[in-house]
């Protein structure tokens, strides 16, 4: 059998490259990722020189004879990916930008965010409007005075009591030889207030109140119950008249305490001063025998000191431009003679405090406590403010701005709670000194209250500041009593010492005294 005839192999005859017998067939270079990723100016460098056509020969070239490929060739030649035909991958570098945008933005957008949050912790709101609540009395313009130095040589010169327990019970109740050792041992002490309250140079708008605290003294306690022990020496000796006397001297010293507004501490000692004198006058009246024209007297001299809503009013004014000095100091626009102390004041640091946003809650809160101080609800208990709640469960950009109002508020939250009880046991006094006149000049009890006013031994008949009504009087147990700031009647309770309870602020008119007054 005779075979044909196969020519020599040649480098013309390799097997053609997958897809070329079609006419479409991937390039070399295409299939190469190396080749992919090199840099745009060597790619098309390299497929210049690739694309370049070789230079003649000399004696050109026969063209090769057409060659058929074997079915057997053509299943042994090599055939790209489907895949490397059809799509292209993205460059390496491509992708890489691609994400350095994306991490740059995401760090744009953070950055932003963390100096939003930066300005809300640290930007500080414009100051606000407080014209209603400036001071509207004008400065004193006295060059000097002396009374701020004598008051606090009068604290000094206190000689302590001998026993501390003492001041747990009300000086009528203790014994004899101890009133008289106390009285006598704080003689000197007791002529220099006296001195004191005689002097018309008190000047309560001074700017002299304002060089320091003259109430913050704990010596005032002692000085208060002093006045209490003077008054019942003095009842024990039967000096009734000028133990009346020694308790309208207490409450006059409450009546100019309450002047000072130049620090929150003078009212609240004020107030201190109008309950201890209440209690000494309770104590003489239901055993007095003056007659009626001293009485007289004296129901007016305790009427002019008793202490009034519109008082607290322009206090809560005065207090808000104590507060104001103390956060901005000088640049309150305040005198800077009435600066709290003459100086500055200590307050937490700048961060986290806005002095004026801080400010402006200490404005909507003086302002919430005088609209609520005209109303009889607010004397039953301490002010709610609004919005303490909410400052209170989240966190604050103002936080410490915040914590420092709080706590300077407590101070002010309670003052009319503490005025209406203090104005209800002036009027049950006031209704008892009208009793007794009537006692003493009619030579019988009242049947009603109304029947004072009828008798001239009232203008007007005194009303219980938590209901608006007259005071509950009941004859035959001989008590006059208030609903309380519980705004329930309980029928009256005596205490000891007289209206202490606030639940129910009870007087005796000493009725079994009565029966043998002559």
């Amino acid at each position: 059998m005779i075979r044909p005839h196969t020519p020599p192999e040649t480098p013309d005859d390799k097997p053609a490259r997958s897809g070329e017998a079609g006419g479409a067939w991937a390039s070399p270079w295409e299939l190469d990722l190396e080749w992919l990723d090199a840099p745009p100016g060597k790619k098309t460098r390299y497929v210049e020189e690739r694309k370049a056509p070789a230079p003649p020969s000399r004696k050109p070239a026969a063209a090769p004879a057409p060659r058929v490929q074997t079915p057997a060739e053509a299943a042994k030649a090599p055939v790209a990916p489907p895949s490397r035909l059809v799509t292209k991958p993205r460059p390496r570098r491509a992708v890489e930008r691609e994400a350095s945008w994306s991490t740059l933005a995401i760090l744009s957008m953070g950055l932003l965010a963390l100096v939003f949050i930066a300005w809300l912790y640290v930007d500080d709101q414009a100051p606000g409007l407080d014209k209603d609540l400036l001071l509207n009395r004008p400065v004193d313009q006295a060059p000097t005075i002396q009374t701020p130095d004598k008051l606090r040589k009068f604290l000094q010169a206190l000689v302590p009591f001998e026993n501390a327990q003492l001041a747990g019970k009300p000086p009528w109740l203790w014994d004899t030889p101890t009133l008289s050792r106390i009285v006598q041992s704080n003689g000197a002490a007791l002529d220099n207030l006296r001195d004191l309250l005689e002097d018309a140079d008190w000047h309560a708008a001074h700017a002299a109140w304002h060089a320091a605290d003259p109430c913050e003294d704990p010596r005032w306690r002692q000085v208060l119950v002093l006045k209490q022990a003077e008054a019942a020496y003095l009842s024990r000796r039967m000096h009734e008249e000028e133990a009346f006397t020694a308790a309208i001297d207490l409450a006059e010293l409450g009546w100019r305490l309450e002047q000072i507004w130049a620090w929150p501490s003078c009212y609240k000692r004020s107030l201190e001063a109008q309950t201890l004198a209440a209690q000494t006058l309770a104590d003489l009246l239901r055993q007095t025998r003056l007659p009626e024209a001293t009485l007289r007297q004296f129901q007016r001299q305790f009427n002019v000191c008793q202490p009034t809503t519109e008082t607290l009013l322009g206090a809560m004014n005065a207090f808000y431009v104590h507060e104001k000095k103390l956060i901005l100091g000088p640049k309150s626009g305040e005198n800077l003679d009435t600066m709290p102390g003459g100086v500055q004041l200590h307050r937490p640091g700048r961060l986290f405090f806005k002095p004026y946003e801080t400010l402006q809650h200490f404005a909507t809160a003086f302002r919430e406590i005088k609209n609520e101080a005209q109303t009889p609800l607010v004397l039953t208990a301490e002010v709610r403010l609004k919005g303490d709640a909410a400052a209170e469960a989240s966190y604050q950009p103002n936080s410490a701005g915040l914590a420092y109002y709080r706590q300077r508020m407590k101070t002010y939250t309670s003052l009319p709670a503490e005025l209406g009880i203090a104005r209800t046991r002036g009027n049950l006094i006031i209704t008892l000194f009208a009793v007794r006149r009537c006692i003493a000049e009619k030579k019988m009890l009242p049947a009603t209250l109304e029947q004072l006013r009828t008798f001239n031994f009232l203008l007007d008949v005194p009303v219980d500041p938590y209901t608006g009504a007259p005071l509950q009087y009941n004859l035959a147990r001989g008590l006059i009593w208030s609903v309380g700031n519980d705004l329930k009647s309980a029928n009256g309770v005596a205490t000891e010492p007289p209206m202490k309870d606030a639940a129910e602020p009870t007087v005796e008119l000493g009725i079994a005294v009565v029966g043998v007054a002559k």
